[in-house]
């Protein structure tokens, strides 16, 4: 079965900040897809791919605004989009910027391929991004645009405009119309989504003052280790994990922002032998097992991030899971502790 693609909650900031910029109702449009407003404090936190393309129509059919997506995008430079955004905008070049985008983008967006193909004396920039379910993904592939163009513009210069364009939707007049693409080739209904370029411009500076070993740094390193899992599994594991800190993760809202029905999820878990409390319990303990393993990090902290709001919930759930306390366990598997 596939994964549930997941992104970071730093790719969705830039779309909340400009709904909140115009004025549009953010609070409620967040709600609507069931994101947490406290969970854009983790830049680096996740939220599915679903949730993200969710938001994005929701807002474009509220405001009446059909090219939000590439509007939003193509104002973002590389460093508001958190640690991607650092590790891009720490490109020597525009082809070590390609290359470090292949890397990392599936670290920050399992959902999201790109490929730099080669056409003689031309290069294409080539990115897809999967359909999340149940809704368009159209402003998800007009937002990804809009971020490629922005940090071409970065070596290209603010106005250079592509002589030609890829795009997998059908032909939108707006889009045509948009002073971005004025004098630009537009083909529609295409496989991929891609970006025309010359090919002597990949030798073009981009940040010369980068670190040479850009992807040897500690930020690398934090995001592959919390990176989407391509297991389904798993990317539910870390799903129900980043919503555990707000609320109850309840299944009907799990499965929502999975873009699944609740039965089906149902299905899926029985298949694999689980009930959800079971799974959410397993998720629990996981995380609170790698906690207590960090002596700096408080029990009633734990607790919290667990989803309890009364430490002695926790408390009394890992005696049922493991047969000793919080404190117990730490005891034993530590020699170090603060409490």
């Amino acid at each position: 079965m596939k994964s549930i693609p997941l992104i970071r909650v730093g790719l969705l900031l830039p779309i909340v900040n400009f709904l909140d910029h115009i004025g549009s109702p953010t609070e409620r449009l967040l709600e609507q897809v069931s994101i947490s407003p406290m969970a854009l404090d983790r830049p680096d936190g996740l939220l599915t791919l679903y949730q993200g393309a969710s938001l994005a129509e929701r807002a474009a059919a509220l405001e009446g605004i059909e090219t939000l997506g590439f509007l939003i995008g193509s104002q973002t430079p590389p460093p508001r989009l958190g640690t991607l955004g650092k590790l891009v905008q720490n490109s020597l070049t525009l082809f070590d910027l390609f290359i470090t985008v292949e890397q990392v983008i599936g670290m920050a967006n399992s959902g999201q391929r790109v490929s730099l193909r080669w056409d003689g004396d031309w290069v294409w920039w080539q990115f897809n991004c999967e359909n999340p379910g149940r809704i368009s993904n159209l402003q998800n592939h007009r937002y990804d645009l809009g971020l490629y163009l922005s940090a071409l513009r970065q070596a290209l210069g603010p106005n250079w405009r592509p002589p030609e364009l890829h795009l997998k939707e059908p032909r939108c007049q707006a889009m045509v119309d948009l002073q971005d693409f004025a004098g630009t080739t537009i083909h529609f209904l295409r496989p991929y989504n891609a970006i025309k370029i010359p090919r002597s411009a990949l030798s073009l500076p981009y940040n010369p003052s980068a670190p040479s070993n850009n992807l040897g740094s500690p930020d690398y390193e934090r995001f592959q280790q919390t990176a989407p899992d391509p297991a389904f599994f798993n990317s539910l594991h870390q799903l129900i994990q980043a919503m555990l800190p707000y609320s109850y993760p309840d299944i009907a809202l799990v499965a929502a922002a999975s873009g699944l029905s609740v039965r089906t999820l149902q299905r899926i878990l029985a298949e694999a032998g689980l009930t959800y409390s079971k799974l959410v319990d397993r998720v629990r303990f996981n995380r609170a097992i790698a906690l207590l393993q960090q002596p700096e990090v408080k029990l009633l902290d734990i607790a919290g991030e667990l989803g309890y709001t009364d430490p002695a919930n926790f408390t009394r759930a890992f005696k049922r899971w493991a047969g000793i306390s919080p404190r117990e366990y730490r005891l034993l598997h530590s020699h170090k502790s603060i409490e």
